[in-house]
C-alpha cells in the first residue's frame, strides 16, 4: 500500500492522539510521569500543545492517517539587559516505536528550525544527548554553578538548622503572593515573560513547588524547588536575604542536603553561598542554538558588563551560523559594549572566523580550548552568561 508522508504543524491532530504518541514514545505510563503532569504549562488541553508541534503523518491510499512523529517548538520570550529576545524551545521529540529509522525525527526537527529562522527567533534551547542534537545545531552552553548545601554546612556556620523566615507553598493561582513573586521574577537580569494566569503552571514544571518567603509582613523572595531538593530558581528582594532564604527553604524541605543552581550573573548570591556550601560544580545549563548572534551577543554582553569589568578592545567576527552568515564588530570602551553589524561584502578580514558550533563553544561555553588561544582582552570577555531558567524549559 502506498503512503503519503506529510510534515507540518499539528493543529489538525486531535489532542488525545497527540498526547498518546508522546507519552507512548517516552514510556510515560502514570499521571505523575506523563507530559501533562511534568509540564502543565504546555500540555493542558486548553493550551493545545499540538498546535506548537511539527508532526509527521502517513496517509494511506484509503485515506487513513497515522500520526508517526512529533517535535514540540514552543514560543517564549526573555528580556536580557533591556533587550527582548524571542525564543522557541524544543521538547517532546517523539517518534512512534513502529516508525523509527525512517528519518521522521530529522524531518520534523529541520522543519522546526527553518521556521524559527523565518519567524525571527534568535535563541532556542532543549535538553537531550549532546551529539544527537549537534546534528541540528545545538550544543551544551551557558555557565551554570551548582552548589551542594548540607545540614553540616548550616549547623557549623549558623549554629542552628532553624528557618529564619516563614515559607509558604504556593498552590493556588488566586494566592496574592504570586503577584510579589512575579514582580521579582520580572526584575531578573534575565527576565522570562511569564503571564500572571499561567505563572503557577510554569513554576510547577518538573513537579516543582513554588515557595514564597516572608518575614512578618515583608516579602523576602521566592524559590522554585523540585521534589529531590533541587533549587532551580531563587530570588530575593534584598541581597542580604539570600542565605536566610536558603536556610528557610532547607528547613522546609526537610532533607539532609539541597542543591542550588545559580547563573553567573547573580554575583551577590554566588558570593553569599560560596563560602558556606560543601562544594560547587560549574558546567553547562542546557543545550542552545543561536540563530541571530548579533542580537544574542549584544544582550548577554551588556548583561556581563553590568557585573564585570571588561577591558577596552575591538573584535570582528565572521560566524557561519545556522541562521546564516553574520559579520559583526564587538567594541568595548570604558566598560560600554557595542555590537555592530558589518556589511556582508566588507573587505577587511574578520579577526576571527567561526563555524556555528565553534561560535557556540567560544562565546558561550564554560570551557573552550580555543578561547584560551585568544589574546587579551578578547579572552576575558567570554564566556557570555547565556541562561534559561529551568522553569522555562520545555
Amino acid at each position: 500500500m502506498n503512503k503519503t508522508i506529510n510534515c507540518g504543524r499539528g493543529a489538525h491532530i486531535p489532542y488525545e492522539d497527540f498526547m498518546h504518541l508522546i507519552n507512548l514514545t517516552f514510556g510515560f505510563e502514570t499521571p505523575e510521569t506523563q507530559f501533562l503532569g511534568l509540564l502543565p504549562k504546555l500540555y493542558k488541553p486548553a493550551y493545545r500543545p499540538q498546535d506548537s508541534n511539527y508532526v509527521v503523518t502517513e496517509t494511506a491510499d484509503d485515506g487513513t492517517v497515522t500520526l508517526t512523529a512529533a517535535v514540540g517548538a514552543f514560543d517564549h520570550t526573555i528580556t536580557v539587559a533591556g533587550r527582548r529576545l524571542p525564543c522557541r524551545g524544543i521538547g517532546n521529540v517523539a517518534v512512534h516505536p513502529d516508525h523509527r529509522s525512517k528519518g521522521y525525527m530529522k524531518m520534523a526537527m529541520e522543519a522546526a528550525i527553518e521556521d524559527m529562522i523565518k519567524d525571527g527567533i534568535v535563541l532556542s534551547t532543549l535538553g537531550g544527548r549532546r551529539q544527537r542534537y549537534q546534528y541540528f545545531s545545538y550544543d551544551k552552553c551557558g555557565p551554570c554553578h551548582t552548589f551542594a548545601l548540607t545540614a553540616d554546612n548550616l549547623r557549623h556556620t549558623y549554629g542552628t538548622l532553624d528557618a529564619p523566615y516563614t515559607v509558604h507553598a504556593v498552590a493556588d493561582t488566586a494566592d496574592p503572593l504570586i503577584d510579589a513573586v512575579k514582580a521579582l521574577s520580572d526584575a531578573s537580569p534575565v527576565a522570562p515573560e511569564r503571564p500572571r494566569d499561567t505563572f503557577l503552571d510554569i513554576a510547577e514544571t518538573w513537579h516543582a513547588t513554588l515557595y514564597a518567603v516572608t518575614s512578618g509582613d515583608r516579602f523576602v523572595g521566592y524559590a522554585i524547588v523540585e521534589p529531590n531538593g533541587f533549587v532551580t530558581e531563587a530570588r530575593v528582594a534584598t541581597p542580604e536575604d539570600f542565605m536566610p532564604l536558603m536556610r528557610s527553604i532547607f528547613a522546609t524541605v526537610g532533607r539532609e542536603s539541597i542543591t542550588v543552581r545559580l547563573p553567573a550573573f547573580e554575583t551577590a548570591d554566588l558570593a553569599a553561598i560560596a563560602p558556606i556550601a560543601e562544594g560547587v560544580q560549574t558546567g553547562c545549563s542546557m543545550s542552545y542554538t543561536v540563530l541571530n548572534y548579533t542580537a544574542v551577543i549584544d544582550a548577554f554582553l551588556a548583561l556581563k558588563a553590568s557585573y564585570a569589568t571588561l577591558s577596552d578592545g575591538i573584535l570582528t567576527l565572521l560566524i557561519h551560523g545556522r541562521g546564516g552568515d553574520e559579520r559583526l564588530r564587538i567594541s568595548i570602551e570604558q566598560n560600554h559594549p557595542t555590537v555592530t553589524v558589518l556589511p556582508p561584502d566588507a573587505t577587511a578580514p574578520a579577526t576571527v572566523e567561526l563555524s556555528h558550533m565553534e561560535a557556540l563553544n567560544l562565546l558561550f561555553a564554560p570551557f573552550s580550548p580555543r578561547r584560551n588561544t585568544l589574546p587579551a582582552p578578547w579572552n576575558s570577555w567570554f564566556p557570555l552568561p547565556i541562561w534559561m531558567y529551568r522553569a522555562d524549559e520545555v
